[in-house]
């Protein structure tokens, strides 16, 4: 049996606040290889989120919160 997105996300999603960060953490750490020159950038902003959350955790965003967010700025 393979895993799906789905499967996946909604076991993700049952973990702890700290458990999901640091499988996020992992996950993105596993992307590395793909990245791309330039992404240094992003990679910056990225680190500077995460000292954020570390240093307040009560700074987190919902993933259904990130997700309006990010919707509500598309062009209709």
């Amino acid at each position: 049996m393979s895993a799906t997105y789905e499967s996946v996300m909604s076991a993700a999603l049952q973990l702890g606040f700290s458990e999901r960060c640091r499988l996020a953490s992992n996950l993105w750490e596993s992307t590395r290889s793909a990245q791309h020159e330039g992404d240094e950038e992003f990679e910056t902003l990225l680190n500077q989120r995460e000292a954020e959350l570390d240093q307040d955790a009560s700074a987190h965003m919902s993933h259904e919160d990130f997700m309006a967010h990010f919707a509500s700025r598309l062009p209709k």
